[in-house]
């Protein structure tokens, strides 16, 4: 009875961690992400068994596609050990940009052997034989799990600045829980993998300033293309002697693109553009108790309004300088998103 009862417990153990895992490092090749943006930071919370994340307001920038190719000669010479290079494809507006992440598969261990992106080129080639290499650990990683790599180093650079740097990398599956994101539809249960890089950026010998950056990403463990459901990004340099003080962060949603649900009442919305002077929301239907805001490429909210009664045409008070933003109808009959192009 008793070696029956431990067998019990070691399989529900097992089935419980196979079920709050991080299986692969690597998205389904041609995935999709919506980038967002939002004027409230989503509250990430420290971690833990059975959590609970219920993040809203996003409004949507643009998209982020992923594919994982093999690198090319030149890059296999550039960045020792990479087998695999995860390609991103970022269009936002009429901007398009392309970033590439270099990593080294080594029978489910990945490392990061370095990144190509806008104005950053990052080579983890310090010390010998891979060394340098930021090593996440081997996957699937199943929670509680976690891995320090201290021995990161290798060169940077960014912009006109460049030179060495050295520091640490820290991966967990700290958390696993409930996710939902009521505005595009999507309620499941997830396992979170979190990774911090913090590392000394140097010229010649003299330490001249930081750099870190915070990721959190949300996996259902039985979704068999491994695409993160969310994931926050957040970069920090700090270098005073070359002027950079940079605070960055990204959100994306992994799960079907949609821009909320909205019925035919409020879809029936529409604004002339681009908008010369006032901008004029106009619709054919009756839309009471309505709130409305308009947030910059930034995720500033710039103006908001609530409980409006929308019928014919009206005018938003608002002066805008040039560019795009995106004004956000919602009511009890759901949310709708406009683009708002000023000349």
């Amino acid at each position: 009875m008793k070696i029956k009862l431990l067998f019990s417990l070691l399989i529900a153990s097992f089935v419980c961690f196979a079920q709050n895992q991080v299986n692969s490092f690597y998205s389904a090749n041609g995935f999709v992400a919506t980038a967002v943006t939002s004027a409230t930071a989503p509250v990430q919370g420290n971690g833990g068994a059975n959590q609970t994340w219920s993040f809203s307001g996003f409004v949507p920038l643009g998209t982020a596609t992923y594919t994982n190719v093999a690198p090319t000669s030149t890059e296999s010479t550039t960045y020792p050990g990479t087998n695999t290079v995860i390609v991103t494809t970022s269009v936002q507006g009429t901007t398009t940009t392309e970033g590439r992440m270099f990593t080294k598969n080594n029978a489910g261990t990945v490392s990061i052997t370095g990144l190509n992106s806008s104005g950053i080129t990052i080579n983890c080639n310090g010390g010998t034989n891979g060394s340098g290499n930021a090593t996440l650990g081997a996957f699937p990683m199943v929670y509680p799990f976690s891995n320090t790599d201290s021995v990161v180093s290798g060169t940077y650079n960014y912009g006109t600045n460049s030179g060495t740097f050295s520091g640490s990398l820290v991966t967990t599956v700290d958390a696993y829980g409930t996710l939902n994101l009521p505005d595009y539809g999507y309620t499941g249960q997830v396992t979170r993998l979190k990774t911090v890089l913090s590392v000394t950026l140097y010229v010649s010998i003299f330490p001249v300033g930081t750099a870190s950056q915070t990721t959190y990403a949300y996996y259902d463990p039985n979704d068999s293309t491994n695409n993160f459901k969310f994931r926050s990004i957040n970069t920090i340099v700090q270098a005073s002697a070359a002027g950079i003080n940079q605070n960055d962060t990204t959100y994306e949603i992994g799960n079907i693109p949609i821009l909320a649900v909205a019925n035919t009442t409020l879809q029936s919305v529409w604004i002339q553009n681009p908008v010369q002077g006032a901008i004029e929301i106009n619709t054919s239907d009756n839309i009471e108790n309505a709130n409305i805001s308009i947030v910059d490429m930034l995720g500033k909210t710039i103006y908001q309004i609530k409980n409006q009664t929308l019928n014919g045409t009206i005018e938003i008070p608002v002066s805008l300088t040039r560019g795009m933003y995106l004004l956000a109808i919602e009511s009890e009959k759901g949310k709708i998103i406009r683009k708002i192009i000023k000349d």
